[in-house]
């Protein structure tokens, strides 16, 4: 076991040639690197903004949030977390998981990549597996996925092609450039008021629907263009099969999100030997804090949004449905006829009969003076006590009237 820890002054940046395990860098508030190996080698060189490190085995690494980081090959997984600083990978052997990282450049991922909350844009020449990414404050390049693609909220351009299903929740800002080609199907949902002019390609001849306010939804022909709105984003879409493209959630909805890693709560970075126990929870507990800070913000903020789009997705059917109501009743006025709705009377309510008086309870008096020859029946104990019960008589008249009863 191999750790060391080297001071930052200004910019920097972190230079790792190559890594035969895998990689794990967080961001912290401490002005330093620090790093362990589980091997038997870890050496760092220092010039005036950049630090060389080399290691032969998996690593760990806490530093400066704006520290850049620079990686050769990883032939392992690697997992960034809470980093202002842009980072380069040039290949991943395993998975790539990120959360809350800045501009990001990876040529290649040959597992699965998971992407939450990215501050840049986001390029890799090619994932092998599925990639699922949310909230990338920039454009979205990747060459090649070879599964399945998830795709919710990204405010640049999208440039992606996936080797399966693309499963896309889009709101595209200006002239925005979208162009994704999927080799099996495709499901695209825009907000209900959208500004994009759309070519849609599909491999065969039924298998494009546009269900979308105001559109008809067509599914003939396997090239198709439609106008949104006034048509400022500019948004191809290819797919090998189905091609779907809707504004309503409960079509999307049904298209469950899926996280090829499955590491959406916080994230539990590894010890680090050396620091003091109450250092390295309070680091782990801000790690924690911040990234379940960002996942909160971002639920809130999807689910916000969501509520807002389904109000404007329901106020539009509703002008839809008034819009058809007042031609029906244009072309019922235009042949001079009148149509006349017969509503059939309501039968009557039958009246609800009288409830029967409840007996007077007789006087105690007279009850008490009254001779009784055998004892108290269970039906008179039972009416007394449900009496009692209803509150029409008190405790001590129920007394009495046991007592009466009992000839006492």
């Amino acid at each position: 076991m191999k750790q060391t820890t080297i001071p930052v002054n200004g910019p920097m940046m972190l230079k790792i040639a190559s890594i035969s395990g895998d990689l794990q860098v967080i961001g912290w508030e401490r002005a330093e690197i620090a790093a362990k190996t589980a091997g038997s080698m870890l050496d760092f060189e220092t010039a005036t903004d950049c630090v060389t490190l080399v290691c032969d085995d998996d690593l760990i690494i806490y530093m400066a949030q704006d520290v850049r980081l620079s990686v050769g090959d990883v032939s392992g997984d690697v997992d960034l977390r809470a980093i202002s600083g842009t980072s380069e990978i040039a290949s991943i052997g395993g998975d790539a998981q990120m959360r809350n990282v800045a501009a990001t450049n990876i040529q290649s991922i040959g597992g699965d990549l998971s992407l939450r909350t990215c501050a840049g844009d986001i390029a890799v020449a090619s994932v092998g597996g599925d990639a699922s990414l949310r909230d990338i404050k920039g454009s979205v390049n990747i060459g090649s996925i070879g599964a399945d693609l998830y795709l919710r909220y990204a405010s640049g351009n999208v440039n992606i092609q996936v080797g399966s299903d693309a499963i896309l929740y889009l709101r595209p800002e200006g002239a925005a450039q979208i162009n994704v080609k999927a080799g099996s199907d495709l499901l695209l949902r825009l907000p209900a008021r959208v500004d994009a002019q759309l070519e849609l390609a599909s491999g065969y001849s039924e298998g494009i629907r546009v269900d979308f306010p105001g559109q008809e939804a067509v599914e003939m022909g396997n090239h198709r263009s439609v106008k949104l709105g006034a048509g400022t984003a500019q948004i191809n879409l290819s797919s090998g099969s189905d091609l779907i493209v809707t504004s309503r959630e409960e079509e999307w909805g049904s298209k469950a999100e899926f996280d090829p890693l499955g590491h959406d709560g916080p994230f539990s970075a590894g010890e680090f030997p050396g620091l003091p126990s109450e250092m390295q929870e309070k680091i782990s507990r801000r790690i924690e804090d911040a990234t379940r800070r960002a996942i909160q913000a971002s639920m809130r903020a999807e689910h916000q949004g969501d509520r807002i789009q389904q109000r404007v997705e329901a106020a539009v059917r509703r002008a839809e449905q008034k819009i058809s109501a007042a031609e029906r009743r244009a072309q019922v006025a235009g042949t001079g006829a009148r149509v006349r709705v017969q509503i059939p009377p309501i039968p009557p309510i039958p009246p609800i009969p009288p409830i029967p008086p409840i007996p007077p309870i007789p006087p105690i008096s007279s009850m008490r003076n009254a001779p009784r020859s055998e004892p108290v029946s269970e039906k008179e104990r039972m009416a007394i006590l449900k009496m009692l019960e209803e509150k029409k008589i008190s405790v001590a008249q129920a007394e009495q009237l046991l007592a009466a009863l009992e000839g006492k």
